[in-house]
């Protein structure tokens, strides 16, 4: 996103981001498969001089084969965060973790297992709570919605992957 055609056009020209992520996918046999990830960013000079964005992201998925075509998917991540706006866009300065949940049971054309193979088509139902000291970074635009806070939230969908 920095610097690239097409990135937020609101980034300074001397923003610096560094962003590590490792992950993949193995079987655990058994029809089941494991795909866990790792996830982290540092961005510093972002929007204004000496703000700073930091995150990491732990991940883990496992797979439920049940039969060729319809898979179990479980998910769980935890996510740290230290964000500092140094006032950008009157968001303030926040510390503290989310973590969420998920269950979706996945269509496939073939392949149950292959994480490269799509197209898929799933139903899932997210519970993700963060900290509530988060909750004051931003008192504008929180998920679209106002009074959006600690607590817990449900989010309910449908997603559609399909590689070319």
């Amino acid at each position: 996103e920095v610097k690239t055609i097409g990135a937020d056009g609101a980034l300074l020209p001397e923003a610096d981001t560094w962003r590590l992520a490792s992950y993949g996918i193995t079987p655990l046999g058994g029809g089941w498969h494991i795909a866990p990830a790792v996830l982290a960013q540092s961005s510093k000079d972002r929007y204004v001089k000496g703000d700073s964005y930091e995150w990491a992201t732990v991940n883990a998925r496992l797979i439920q084969e049940i039969t060729q075509n319809f898979e179990m998917q479980y998910e769980g991540t935890y996510q740290y965060m230290d964000l500092r706006p140094e006032g950008y866009n009157s968001r303030n300065a926040v510390s503290g973790n989310f973590y969420k949940l998920t269950v979706a049971p996945t269509l496939k054309a073939s392949d149950v297992g292959e994480f490269l193979k799509r197209p898929e088509l799933r139903l899932f139902a997210t519970w993700m709570d963060w900290d509530h000291r988060l909750d004051n970074y931003a008192s504008g635009d929180a998920f679209g919605s106002s009074g959006f806070a600690a607590g817990g939230e449900w989010n309910f969908g449908v997603q559609m992957e399909t590689w070319f």
